[in-house]
């Protein structure tokens, strides 16, 4: 990278820097020119001082090559490691997404779906005029069947983990206790989640049956943007314990 390239010529310029400090050293530290001293011992301890520079300086050549195979070793290892790093972060993202740990959003139906507000006044069974978990998990297994990617029920989403069922007067949705009116949002293609809702036996007599006969309040919307939260129960097994290998 250019900032590896920039790095490489300063510790270059540095090298430089210090042959030239220590050859300046080397000849004013030289014992000083008399009348006594012969002209070719002076010349011939200069050369040996040169040449004892210029091995240093190869020395420290061949060190700053072996510093820049290094940082090339530095740089790729690090490009593979980014590389494992997104390659690790774009798997979990879509396990978090399988795993209804993200919100998400986009096209499908939502589905409202309530008691009848006076059954008493039609002379009305009470029981079969309030909507059931029976009810609630029929139209949710047909949008499951139409290729539903996420369903929340009152913005509880739902995963492998998540129950519906009555608990007394109201309805258990995975922790969260939720009443009448119902709000069911699926995203899908909208209109094979409609069809599915009439092909599959137990959601097509509840629309086409119980709800005219009981007076239970039933609409059916598609939506080219519904919003989805996140799953937000408990995803640690508590009973699970795993068989020793012999």
């Amino acid at each position: 990278s250019s900032r590896g390239s920039g790095g490489h010529y300063m510790l270059y310029a540095l090298v430089m820097v210090v042959v030239g400090f220590a050859l300046v050293t080397a000849v004013r530290a030289a014992p000083s020119t008399s009348g006594s001293v012969n002209v070719g011992d002076r010349q011939e301890e200069l050369i040996q001082v040169i040449q004892d520079l210029e091995t240093r300086r190869d020395a420290l050549e061949l060190g700053l090559v072996s510093l820049r195979l290094e940082i090339a070793g530095l740089d790729t290892r690090a490009a593979s490691s980014k590389g494992l790093v997104a390659d690790f972060a774009s798997q979990t993202r879509h396990f978090s997404m399988a795993a209804g740990l993200l919100a998400v959003k986009g096209p499908g139906l939502e589905i409202t779906i309530a008691d009848n507000p006076r059954p008493q006044e039609q002379g009305l069974d009470a029981e079969g005029a309030i909507v059931h978990d029976y009810d609630l998990r029929a139209l949710v297994n047909a949008l499951w069947l139409g290729g539903a990617e996420a369903i929340a029920v009152n913005d509880e989403r739902l995963t492998q983990f998540s129950a519906i069922r009555c608990v007394g007067a109201t309805v258990l949705v995975n922790t969260t206790r939720i009443a009448s009116p119902f709000v069911i949002k699926a995203i899908g293609d909208p209109e094979i989640l409609g069809a599915a809702l009439h092909a599959e036996s137990d959601s097509r007599a509840l629309i086409t049956e119980y709800v005219k006969r009981y007076g239970l309040k039933l609409s059916v919307q598609k939506s080219a943007g519904l919003e989805i939260p996140e799953y937000r129960g408990r995803l640690t097994p508590r009973k699970l314990m795993p068989i020793e290998e012999t």
